[in-house]
């Protein structure tokens, strides 16, 4: 899991603090990774920053180099390293290949076979690399999809080329999530809702009426210039899961696939003040679910972290430590409930390190 983040300027007449825009937006992906920060600037005349860190965003934010006069574009992005160390600066995003910049949240499976088909060799190791390198095979910010639809895992991306800097490409796969505001001034877009609200609340002022932040769905594209948006699809990555019953007990397990699935995540809900996700279903009977209702893509249950809609078959259960409970939820939730136990793990660890070494 990592963060992404960004905007866009569409109107020359529209002025802000592109500084204590991206300063927010990094604080609000922030804890979607901490191993590596990044930001790309791109103006009308092609990119004018490019910078990157294998640091937390309090340390990026104090020593990074200011967006430069005549920015129109942001690009920012949180690393959560999991292929590729963030010591080595090319694993780290926004990632180029020829004009080609893209920041990525998700994973890739088939990263070697993207490199092969695009005749390329890779610079580091992360798997995000594969994206921008078949994008570059393509040539063309209009052909995104077409390099979206090959990749096999999880995806949300930001894209710019720099031969044709008035352009954005932003795109969701599989399972990533990218929630998106376009007005005709600006484009906000995020990880989460939030990030946009935060942003445009804090920078820009009361969130229009007319123009709802949107959560993108799986195989949504949208190519943005100053002056259009032009929205398309693509075929998405979707796993199928295949039930197979274990010969080692009277149990079963789920093996994914790389074959085709209509599996859909519709976008999250909102909370009213004082409701918690697990009011709605919180029988006990509701977590024995039949092979049939898991096996059933329509058959859903709420995240108890973020409220998404998730189908059974994803949900991933979490038991509570000395309580008989379970958290339900869904991949990205778990991913960060992982990550800060293992934050929690590090800082009680060295705490117990601190005391023996003072005694000794």
């Amino acid at each position: 899991m990592c963060g992404i983040a960004g905007v866009f300027v569409r109107s020359d007449n529209t002025k802000l603090n592109l500084n204590a825009i991206l300063d927010t937006l990094l604080d609000e992906i922030e804890d979607r990774g901490g191993d590596a920060t990044g930001y790309l600037a791109m103006g009308t005349e092609g990119v004018l920053e490019w910078q990157r860190a294998a640091c937390d965003v309090p340390d990026f934010k104090h020593y990074r180099r200011q967006v430069p006069k005549g920015s129109r574009i942001l690009l920012a992005h949180t690393r959560w390293a999991t292929q590729g160390l963030a010591a080595f600066m090319e694993n780290n995003h926004p990632i180029r290949r020829g004009p080609f910049y893209v920041i990525h949240n998700g994973h890739v499976s088939n990263d070697r076979e993207l490199f092969k088909l695009a005749g390329r060799e890779p610079f580091g190791q992360v798997d995000t690399e594969a994206i921008p390198a078949i994008i570059a095979h393509f040539g063309s910010l209009g052909r995104v999809g077409e390099a979206m639809a090959l990749i096999e895992g999880a995806a949300a991306i930001a894209v710019v080329d720099e031969k044709n800097p008035g352009e954005l490409v932003l795109a969701r796969g599989y399972s990533s999530p990218l929630n998106v505001l376009v007005t005709d001034k600006l484009v906000l877009w995020g990880s989460t809702e939030r990030t946009v609200r935060m942003a445009y609340k804090k920078h820009i002022g009361k969130l229009p009426r007319r123009r709802k932040i949107e959560s993108l769905a799986e195989g949504d594209l949208l190519h943005i210039t100053a002056g259009k948006v032009t929205r398309s699809t693509f075929d998405s990555y979707k796993p199928v899961y295949t039930y197979t019953p274990s010969k080692w007990s009277n149990s079963s397990y789920y093996q994914e696939s790389t074959a085709a699935s209509s599996c859909t995540v519709p976008p999250a809900r909102t909370l009213s003040q004082g409701e918690h996700w697990w009011d709605d279903d919180d029988d006990a009977d509701d977590l024995h679910w039949s092979a049939e209702d898991i096996l059933d893509r329509e058959k859903t249950t709420d995240c108890d972290e973020c409220g998404a809609s998730v189908p059974l078959m994803d949900v991933i259960r979490v038991p509570e430590p000395d309580a008989d409970f379970e958290w339900k939820l869904c991949e990205d939730c778990s991913e960060l409930w992982e990550r800060l136990s293992d934050q929690e793990f590090d800082r009680v660890n060295a705490a117990a390190l601190r005391e023996i070494a003072e005694q000794s």
